[in-house]
């Protein structure tokens, strides 16, 4: 199946996402029909894991949407069984070494650029789709491809070694988790604060120099076009939960002034 966020990606197009949270394969099927690009399927604070995330996955190729997935740890286990079941990409937290994103392009991509574990799975049809037609080579050529794998500039550790991590072979972009970010630097939520913004312009600058791409969350719509004019490439929205709860209140807040 083609990915469609990499594709948009390459072209510029700005693609929007969420994180989806609320576990169920019908809400995906409703974020399908919203204009959303993508939903992270939230293995890291969702309540779920691959076997949920594979009904999720489906879901989402139905209605158009690419389902990659913020896995919950750097472990091979974690990484492998995600891709295997369907999702299109991988973003990873708490990452702090360079050492760390070498495991994850060894988990993530297959030969030559690193070492996943090769078999027929539901991603290829279990053997059986177009693509598991052709050699070994071929097939492992066009999963690498596919797939992006995209570390998390969370912690001081990432951003002190964002130059090199995102020049690694197999790393395709960065996604900057700010709140988590402002932690680890200590200014927590001031993200207006001179460091964090310095902190953003030097990933997003990283990322420039070695032709990757630079995604990053923001919680409100107005932050969502803020962030697409400072430059980033792509924007998860929210969270599924949050959106619907802010949608609801503010509905209910014009319902009620109005009788």
């Amino acid at each position: 199946m083609k990915n469609t966020l990499k594709e948009k990606l390459e072209k510029g197009m700005k693609p929007i996402g969420t994180f989806f949270e609320l576990g169920s394969p019908s809400v995906i099927e409703a974020l399908g029909r919203t204009g959303l690009d993508f939903v992270i399927l939230d293995n890291e604070h969702g309540p779920f894991e691959a076997e949920s995330s594979r009904d999720f996955a489906r879901a989402a190729e139905l209605v158009g949407l690419t389902a990659i997935a913020r896995v919950r740890e750097v472990s091979r286990p974690a990484i492998l069984k995600l891709l295997d079941i369907g999702v299109q990409g991988v973003i990873v937290p708490d990452v702090h070494t360079v050492e760390e994103v070498q495991k994850l392009i060894d988990y993530t991509k297959y030969y030559p650029i690193g070492k996943r574990g090769f078999c027929p799975t539901r991603k290829d049809g279990w053997g059986f789709d177009e693509m598991a037609q052709q050699s070994v080579l071929g097939q492992m050529a066009y999963w690498n491809r596919e797939i992006l794998l995209i570390p998390q500039c969370e912690t001081v550790g990432a951003l002190e070694h964002i130059e090199e991590i995102v020049s690694m072979e197999g790393v395709d972009g960065i996604f900057i988790g700010p709140f988590d970010l402002s932690i680890s630097m200590g200014i927590p939520g001031q993200f207006d604060h001179p460091d964090f913004v310095a902190a953003l312009e030097r990933v997003q600058k990283a990322c420039r120099d070695a032709g990757k791409f630079c995604m990053i969350f923001a919680g409100a719509p107005a932050a969502v076009a803020e962030r697409f004019n400072q430059g980033f490439d792509s924007v998860a929205y929210g969270l599924d939960a949050s959106v619907l709860v802010a949608a609801f209140q503010a509905n209910l807040a014009d319902i009620r002034a109005k009788i």
